[in-house]
């Protein structure tokens, strides 16, 4: 028999999701989304504390993300998909692209060179679908016409909206020890002290980069077009999600080979 995800794993994911979502609150009242560059050296620089509660934020985010990999890898190895209606598991899946949305989106809201920059190819990539690609440019980005207006706001109620829904149909953070935060704290605050998030401020580069997590879509953009690069391959390995309890063999594979690939990409990123 296969054993079950090991409870660490969630309840990490649990403690990190709720420092991202505190430490977030707790930063957004100095923050200005008229001027975001601005405002977010000033959390740095000026707010008592500001620059711990921004590198916790940041990296209890990462950390959110990470985890939940990590606890959707257990969960298919311990064949969980088994346990759960086919509309429960396509609703846990959809946590996949929500949770870099609400990343990315983040990101975007420092206002920062490479903050913008993303946000200008997003909004490039969401316009390139069509019939829906002006609703969705306008719903969750913006940034030509509104700046960091739109995905401050995608941020903040996506956030919000993953908090509850997981609170009340997943974990449980009535269960949750205060060890376990204090614990996931302590490993964004290491990671804090030892890669502080810096930020770029505007200047001409031609080798700008985003976060590691959309680098590898940035370095495919070089050599496929946008829809193909930045709209199909990102929801190949949340569709193999989905059909995972359909064929598992088949999808474990093409999400084995996409990881590949993608870590691929990844690492040419990086070295370029």
């Amino acid at each position: 028999m296969r054993s079950l995800p090991r409870p660490w794993v969630s309840w990490g994911l649990t403690a990190s999701f709720l420092l991202a979502v505190l430490t977030g609150l707790v930063i957004s009242y100095p923050f200005r989304e008229e001027a975001p560059l601005l405002s977010t050296a000033g959390i740095e620089g000026v707010v008592p504390f500001g620059a711990l509660f921004r590198y916790l934020h940041y990296y209890t985010g990462q950390l959110t993300f990470l985890l939940l990999v990590w606890h959707t890898v257990e969960a298919l190895r311990a064949r969980g998909y088994l346990r759960r209606r086919l509309l429960y598991w396509f609703l846990l899946t959809s946590t996949y692209p929500l949770t870099v949305l609400a990343l990315f989106t983040g990101y975007i809201v420092r206002g920062d060179e490479t903050g913008l920059s993303a946000g200008r190819i997003a909004e490039n990539l969401a316009l390139s679908l069509p019939y829906l690609g002006k609703l969705l440019n306008h719903l969750f980005f913006a940034v030509a016409e509104e700046g960091v207006h739109r995905a401050y706001m995608t941020h903040i109620f996506l956030s919000l909206g993953l908090l509850f829904a997981l609170s009340v149909w997943h974990f449980r953070f009535r269960k949750i020890k205060p060890e376990d935060i204090a614990l996931w704290a302590v490993v964004a605050l290491a990671l804090s002290l030892l890669w502080p998030p810096a930020l770029h401020a505007p200047h001409f580069s031609v080798s700008l980069k985003g976060p590691w997590f959309f680098l590898g879509i940035q370095e495919l953009l070089r050599y496929l077009p946008p829809l193909l690069a930045g709209v199909v391959f990102p929801a190949l390995p949340v569709a193999l999600l989905i059909l995972f309890p359909k064929d598992p063999r088949k999808a474990g594979l093409g999400l084995l080979l996409w990881h590949l690939v993608y870590l691929a990409l990844l690492g040419r990123g990086l070295w370029r």
